[in-house]
């Protein structure tokens, strides 16, 4: 059709008629109310880690035939945990090697310091108070007479004080504790020392090392129940809480923490640490300065069972107390501890 047609009859159309009516929209969809569900995350920290897979396995105890859980039974959440276990202890064991491996070394480092004050007095007897070429050879560095700072360079100042004294026997002397050979000695303590160190900061990596792969091994074998039972329970079924869990869709606040315990440490620094409250996945850490203090505050909030905190003043006395949070809300604060700076 065209507008200049004249075979076109315009006024055979009614203008003002109303058109078909237009296909009604679907209604949106309406939204629902979902309540967000609690969650149960699989914890990092090894001590965490394994009190809650204690729990697991204990719900697994008691329902696993009943619920009909398959893959992540009481026994092998059970035989996951011995090896983080075991390999906690080996940690602990090969951190106090190590600060064993480094007192010692501090010891022959004094001694060491000792011989070359001893060996410093006798060559300012042969080659003069102030540092001159006849000092050279002897192998006090930076053009100095005095006792270096640095370990290293009393350690190799040590060996050179030996070469010395072997090349020019006639400064040597026994009465005064300089000779070749007590330096030779010293030297090979501190070398032997300081090999104890490195082989003890190996032995402990690896400890870390196999620590590490336990825990991974026991997440793996706690997250898999976890999983298993999302399949098995549903979200408001009681029997979470039996395996030390939120109940999803009707999470409840964690157990209370038991005790908190305190250590200062110096620098203003406290220690505080305290045991695994039941379905908690957080804590806040809770401290009061008596005498500055007019309410509890937060001093940090972790995920951890211990934590250091720092800023305190020395010879002040400190209140702290932990709360255990989950999606559900806050347990009762724990019973109180104290500490002084």
């Amino acid at each position: 059709m065209r507008w200049d047609d004249p075979l076109t009859l315009w006024d055979s159309f009614v203008w003002d008629s109303p058109d078909s009516p237009a296909p009604a929209l679907p209604p949106k969809p309406k939204k629902l109310n979902r309540k967000t569900m609690a969650s149960n995350p699989t914890p990092d920290n090894p001590d965490v880690l394994r009190a809650l897979a204690d729990r697991v396995a204990d719900g697994c105890h008691q329902h696993e035939v009943a619920v009909g859980i398959k893959q992540n039974i009481e026994t092998a959440i059970r035989a996951a945990i011995l090896p983080l276990s075991n390999a906690e202890t080996v940690v602990g064991l090969k951190k106090q090697a190590l600060a064993n491996a480094y007192t010692a070394l501090q010891t022959a480092d004094d001694t060491g310091a000792a011989v070359i004050t001893a060996c410093q007095l006798r060559l300012k007897q042969k080659l003069g108070q102030r540092w001159n070429a006849d000092w050279e050879p002897t192998g006090f560095p930076d053009q100095s007479t005095a006792v270096p700072r640095q370990q290293d360079a009393r350690f190799t100042l040590l060996d050179a004080l030996k070469n010395y004294f072997t090349a020019v026997p006639a400064h040597e002397s026994v009465d005064m504790g300089a000779t070749a050979a007590i330096c030779a000695a010293q030297w090979t303590a501190i070398s032997t020392a300081r090999q104890a160190v490195a082989n003890a900061e190996s032995a402990q990596t690896m400890a870390f090392a196999a620590r590490t792969a336990a825990t991974d091994m026991l997440r793996k074998r706690v997250r898999g129940l976890i999983d298993e039972l999302s399949l098995l329970l549903s979200p408001d079924d009681a029997k979470w809480e039996d395996f030390g869990l939120n109940i999803p869709a009707n999470p409840s606040a964690p157990e209370a923490v038991a005790s908190v315990s305190a250590v200062a440490l110096g620098n203003g620094r406290i220690d505080v640490t305290f045991p695994y409250a039941t379905r908690a996945t957080r804590y806040k850490v809770e401290v009061f300065v008596v005498g500055v203090d007019t309410a509890w505050r937060l001093g940090k909030s972790v995920k951890d069972l211990e934590v250091i905190l720092p800023g305190f003043t020395a010879g002040q006395t400190v209140k702290l107390r932990v709360i255990a949070s989950n999606d559900g809300g806050d347990a009762a604060p724990s019973a109180e501890g104290s500490v002084v700076v």
